[in-house]
């Protein structure tokens, strides 16, 4: 027999048993890695790994499901690392563009080829998990001896295709250890967890996907289709079938191609009339459908579209952008950043719409002005949303620690360095957003390594020999003037031309037009806080709050709303409670710097209080009838601050005439 022809006799076959492979795809694989391909399984070449650049191409078609996916996967990696697995998301064709790993076991995860551009195909490396899945359209688990090569065959891996919306498989998500106990049947729990979290990223992609369209969640059992649906039909505004994921095809016995452009009424057996008003009705009661031929009833929940469709998107007029932009053309987060001011409205409709299209955004302004919730309000409206939110501040970190804060490091790198070595803020960042705070004070070392990473997309840790690939939304803030900087040869200027993608200016709170509101805002969200109720406020103390220039911006108003709002006991807060520098009152004033014996004076009814505060206060009390609230109001003080000083000059409503 020929050397290279497959026999259950030959020495390279696994020593399989029926139960470990009850299909035969592993026997079929390993009889086309031999027969078609002709592979040594003998064979220790290391895996095929590709250049940076050809990576970047295969990653580019799949950053929309690269920001779903890394969330996902970063939960699945908390639940196996302790086990020793690592994650590895591939594109189609077997190549990883996602990884996920111990870093302190780094060097031995690369020779098995788990890192970032390893191409697994049946092809170059014969029976494998990744490459099974894809061929088989199916969940599977390549365990140690049934691998083809034998440099694999202390491995055990588990992998799962997600596919997209038009049937085809898109990536494939595999979890895999180093090493594992004999019995493949141990790797059962590892194969669902894959299952079910491709599953998962199937679905998100999938919704993502059709936002701007009507989604159907369909599950068998009304009284679960809530919490346990797994069919996903996307519809279209004329009640048209525009795609459904593998779940209700597989539910429903049909085919991806029979189903697109069908009627809703014709495919499910409701109309898109039914659609619309059990989307106003909610979760509250599950729609009921029909399937085709079969008539077998299935439930839905109805979502319309999530966002204005693109047409209607187009009808604005993008030129108008000084006129009154309404906050339903920006996402919630934006909006409740932006407030009422017209400049801050303007900044968030500019930042929505280079939302998701790898332009960095540089954010300007006075230190408190609200960098940092702008920065992560624009995270929380992109499609990274799902991802980390990362945030650095260049000024805080010591410049012998920011190159490793940011970068990372491995083990043994440097004196002090952890054991295990460290990610870095960077690879944190992945599938999600970095935003580095007072960028300008970055020491120019570092403005190097931080354009090559941006250029190269891709950082190597300090003592690391290969680069990691990595992806995120940089937005960066400063206070001061970039400009100057460069011109003074403290700043890159091909650095500020990677970060100055747009360039906003938040205005400071003495400058907003919407001051007001944005005062009762930060009241409402402090008592929340505080888990208070909102107390009134007070004439006088919102004159003093208006009328002050706040230096500290946002961070000085939250500061002082939250103080007052502890120092309030009552329903009302006023200007009593407010810092004594901003706060103070002659009335006030008076109070303070009166002396025992003047005191006394008061408490025996008598006038000789040198500021005449004993005669404001009584003549107050008498103008409103003994209201305390009036006359707070007239004294312009709080209420506690009138029940204060009545006691303090022994003022008893029974001993005095109205």
């Amino acid at each position: 027999m020929h050397p290279n022809r497959f026999s259950p006799a030959s020495p390279f076959l696994p020593g399989m048993i029926d139960h470990a492979d009850p299909d035969g795809l592993i026997a079929r694989s390993w009889q086309r890695s031999i027969e078609k391909y002709r592979l040594d399984p003998t064979c220790r070449d290391r895996p095929r790994v590709l250049e940076a650049a050809a990576i970047r191409a295969c990653r580019e078609p799949l950053e929309p499901l690269l920001r779903v996916a890394r969330g996902a996967m970063e939960k699945l990696f908390q639940q196996v690392r302790d086990a020793s697995y690592v994650l590895l998301l591939t594109d189609a064709r077997g190549v990883t563009v996602d990884f996920l790993g111990d870093p302190a076991r780094g060097r031995e995860l690369r020779r098995a080829g788990f890192r970032s551009g390893v191409w697994w195909s049946e092809e170059q490396d014969g029976t494998c998990a990744v490459a099974l899945s894809v061929i088989e359209r199916q969940a599977i688990t390549v365990h140690r001896d049934e691998h083809f090569r034998a440099m694999y065959r202390s491995l055990t891996c588990s992998s799962a295709p997600i596919f997209g919306p038009d049937g085809n498989v898109l990536a494939v998500l595999d979890a895999s250890a180093l090493e594992s106990p004999d019995d493949k049947r141990s790797q059962h729990l590892v194969l669902q967890m894959v299952r079910a979290t491709a599953r998962m990223v199937e679905n998100a992609y999938f919704l993502r996907q059709f936002e701007h369209e009507w989604v159907l969640r369909i599950g068998s059992q009304p009284e679960l289709v809530e919490v346990a649906a797994e069919g996903l039909v996307a519809v279209d505004g004329k009640g048209h079938l525009l795609a459904a994921n593998q779940s209700f095809l597989a539910e429903s016995g049909a085919e991806f191609g029979g189903l697109q452009g069908l009627a809703a009424e014709q495919a499910l057996g409701v109309t898109f009339a039914d659609l619309e008003t059990a989307a106003k009705v909610g979760s509250s009661r599950p729609l009921e459908l029909r399937l085709g031929a079969s008539g077998r009833r299935l439930f839905a929940l109805v979502r319309g579209p999530r966002r204005p469709l693109r047409a209607a998107q187009e009808a604005v007029d993008a030129d108008q952008e000084l006129a009154a932009i309404p906050a339903s053309r920006l996402p919630p987060e934006l909006a409740r950043v932006a407030g009422a001011d017209p400049i801050m409205k303007v900044n968030a409709d500019r930042a929505r719409r280079v939302l998701d299209k790898g332009v960095a955004v540089l954010l300007r302004g006075e230190s408190g002005t609200g960098k940092e919730a702008f920065a992560r309000a624009l995270h929380l409206s992109s499609a990274r949303a799902l991802g980390p939110f990362v945030a650095v501040n260049c000024a805080a970190i010591p410049e012998s620690l920011i190159e490793s804060e940011l970068f990372g490091y491995r083990e043994g790198a440097f004196t002090g360095a952890r054991s295990k070595g460290g990610r870095g803020k960077v690879l944190h960042a992945h599938g999600g957003t970095l935003f580095l705070d007072e960028i300008g004070d970055m020491p120019l070392a570092l403005q190097t390594r931080l354009l090559r990473v941006l250029a190269e997309r891709e950082v190597t840790p300090l003592g690391a020999e290969a680069p990691v690939a990595v992806d995120f939304q940089l937005i960066c803030a400063t206070h001061c003037d970039l400009h100057e900087r460069v011109s003074q040869g403290a700043f890159r200027l091909d650095l500020f031309y990677r970060l100055n993608g747009l360039e906003l200016m938040l205005p400071p709170v003495r400058e907003r037009a919407d001051r007001r509101l944005l005062l009762h805002s930060i009241l409402r969200e402090q008592s929340q806080f505080l888990g208070r109720e909102v107390p009134l406020l007070e004439e006088e103390a919102e004159a003093i709050l208006m009328g002050h220039s706040w230096p500290g911006n946002i961070r000085q108003m939250v500061n002082v709303v939250r103080t007052a709002l502890a120092l309030c006991d009552g329903g009302e807060l006023g200007a009593c409670h407010l810092p004594p520098a901003m706060a103070s009152t002659p009335f006030d004033n008076a109070a303070d710097t009166c002396s025992g014996a003047t005191a006394a004076g008061a408490r025996t009814g008598g006038s000789s209080l040198s500021s005449g505060e004993h005669e404001a206060l009584i003549s107050a009390l008498r103008r409103s009838r003994w209201n305390i609230t009036e006359t707070a109001r007239l004294l312009r003080v709080c209420r506690s601050t009138v029940y204060r000083k009545m006691e303090r000059w022994g003022i008893d409503e029974r001993k005095l005439p109205r």
